[in-house]
């Protein structure tokens, strides 16, 4: 036998051992790394969600204009003197 077939031996005997002494804690580890991937992807998701709402906090508290802006477009609300004209986006134009 030559010494890389005899080394090549040695290697495969090597991956059989490790796969059967380790081949469940390799399952395990490769599934907690998926997991993990997925963890860290939904973790940016959630700070920026949580960024863009804490911008949103700031605006509702400092900017009197965007808040009766939403007040007056979400219920309908109007000034004395004012009419409020609801435009359906189905109704047909002219």
């Amino acid at each position: 036998m030559s010494r890389t077939r005899a080394r090549r031996s040695w290697v495969v005997a090597g991956g059989v051992a490790a796969v059967v002494l380790f081949g469940q804690g390799l399952y395990q580890w490769a599934a907690l790394s998926v997991r993990q991937r997925q963890m860290d992807r939904r973790l940016a998701q959630l700070a920026a969600e949580r960024a863009q709402l804490a911008e949103e906090h700031q605006r509702l508290q400092s900017d009197s204009a965007y808040v009766e802006g939403l007040i007056r477009s979400t219920f309908k609300v109007s000034q004395p003197g004012e009419y409020v004209i609801p435009l359906d986006a189905s109704s047909p134009k002219r």
